[in-house]
């Protein structure tokens, strides 16, 4: 009765929280059926080993899958990290990467911003939102998924920056891979990083024409060279 109990919160936690393939995620989506299977069977498997190893945040973890390729997300304490990793490995998917979010506070519910997100998302031109997953916490917005092209990535990010109450855009946007193609992953991470795959960060831009966008000056010479060039 337990693990049916477990199994049945599972299923529930799927279309709410991590493994989040709902029916937008898989209408439209550029993966092969097949792919997407595996996929969710995937995130579906190390979802329920972090619920099952009585992982303690194992709730805040949302877990998706491309192509093999395995995301977690979610606001885990330091020193639980490392065991969550280990947890997604033992299932060897293609590759694990991590995306831990620090504590903190934002005026805005992630409620309420993950709706206008979504909402924004759904009325952008040239966007198939159906191929977006958003993560959303204190401002902070993480977008995953299979997008068409570049030009469909930057429209989701430039989308995203722009909903009132974000503060920050990362992007795992990933592009349509073939067949036993090596993965298109968004920024590889230098090696012995300890993390496969690389977060790709975009910022809200800096108000232009502050001095900290200026370029460096090159130091004025010395007076005395200044001197002995004009003799």
């Amino acid at each position: 009765m337990p693990r049916l109990a477990l199994l049945l919160l599972l299923a529930v936690l799927t279309v709410l929280n991590g493994c989040a393939y709902g029916a937008y995620g898989l209408y439209d989506d550029q993966r092969l059926m097949d792919t997407i299977t595996d996929d969710k069977a995937l995130a579906s498997s190390i979802k329920t080993a972090l619920l099952d190893a009585s992982f303690s945040d194992g709730w805040a973890i949302a877990v998706y899958c491309y192509y093999g390729n395995v995301f977690l997300v979610g606001e885990v304490p330091q020193n639980m990290q490392a065991k969550a990793l280990a947890i997604a490995r033992r299932y060897k998917p293609r590759s694990v990467t991590p995306h831990w979010f620090a504590p903190a506070r934002s005026e805005t519910s992630d409620f309420a911003l993950a709706t206008s997100l979504r909402t924004a998302l759904i009325g952008a031109k040239g966007l198939s939102s159906t191929r977006i997953d958003t993560e959303v916490n204190a401002g902070r917005v993480v977008l995953l998924g299979v997008v068409k092209d570049k030009a469909e990535k930057q429209i989701a990010i430039r989308t995203a920056r722009a909903v009132k109450g974000v503060t920050s855009v990362t992007s795992y946007l990933m592009l349509p891979q073939r067949s036993g193609a090596v993965p298109d992953m968004p920024g590889p991470k230098a090696a012995g990083s300890g993390r496969e795959g690389a977060q790709a960060t975009e910022l809200p831009p800096s108000p232009s024409g502050t001095k900290g966008n200026q370029p460096a000056q090159p130091p004025a010479a010395p007076a005395h060279a200044t001197q002995a060039q004009k003799r």
